[in-house]
């Protein structure tokens, strides 16, 4: 069907918030989707929480190993029938109304690549921040500088970019490269300025330890984008400074 939704979600021990995230998804008022639920070896009863659904659109699949996200949102990749893929993450929430406006937005403008703002929220669903991106499209070397896409915002559109996977050696950075890879050739993205997406931050998530955050982020710009030395320092030092201010 050439309008179905495409939901990746990978999941690894979220059982504390994949019920109400998969409930956020059966409140959209789009209706035609598919959810392609990854379990990575999880240890906890997620799994089981999501097999309690009775909804023959949730579709569950189960790597042999734990692998990370990037290889679970692949898998499901490989797996997805839709036109539209739309990411997910097992702990983050979409407004009801999410899918049914952001199509009609990528629809009515033939937009390839789309993103939107997002709330920030915490462990115990508490408003911490709204994120708007200042501009309303981005091309490739205005995300190097600073990512403003949230990867539970976005929406791509298969029949215009085919699948793009996550390059699965983008350690812990794999939404970010797997923008690059998109509009490196051209393409741009364009967000949607309305907070449809709560984007859970835990106290100890990947993004709030930034020793790592810097590791991850210089590996993505030397080993994929084959950036420079010099370039790298100075995306690096954009991607810096604009990160100590993303959500004031």
């Amino acid at each position: 069907m050439n309008d179905l939704v495409s939901i990746i979600m990978p999941n690894y021990n979220s059982a504390k918030y994949v019920k109400a995230t998969i409930e956020s998804v059966l409140a959209q008022t789009y209706t035609n989707w598919e959810l392609l639920f990854v379990d990575d070896c999880s240890t906890d009863n997620s799994l089981e929480i999501v097999r309690a659904f009775n909804d023959d659109r949730i579709r569950i699949l189960q790597n042999e190993k734990n692998s990370g996200a990037a290889v679970s949102r692949n898998y499901a990749l490989r797996e997805a029938k839709g036109r539209w893929i739309a990411f997910l993450d097992s702990d983050d929430l979409w407004e009801e109304s999410k899918l049914t406006q952001h199509i009609a937005f990528m629809k009515n403008s033939d937009i390839a690549f789309s993103f939107t703002d997002y709330s920030v929220i915490n462990d115990e669903n508490e408003l911490i921040a709204q994120f708007k991106p200042k501009k309303g499209i981005y091309d490739y070397k205005a995300i190097l500088k600073h990512c403003a896409i949230g990867c539970s915002t976005v929406i791509y559109d298969k029949n215009q970019l085919d699948t793009v996977y996550m390059p699965e050696n983008a350690i812990k950075r794999e939404d970010f490269a797997c923008w690059l890879t998109i509009l490196r050739n051209g393409t741009k993205g364009v967000c949607l300025h309305d907070s449809l997406t709560k984007y859970r931050v835990h106290s100890n998530s990947v993004s709030s330890n930034k020793c790592k955050m810097i590791k991850y982020q210089w590996n993505v710009y030397r080993k994929l984008e084959k950036l420079n030395f010099f370039k790298s320092v100075y995306y690096m030092l954009h991607w810096g400074i604009r990160g100590l201010f993303k959500y004031r």
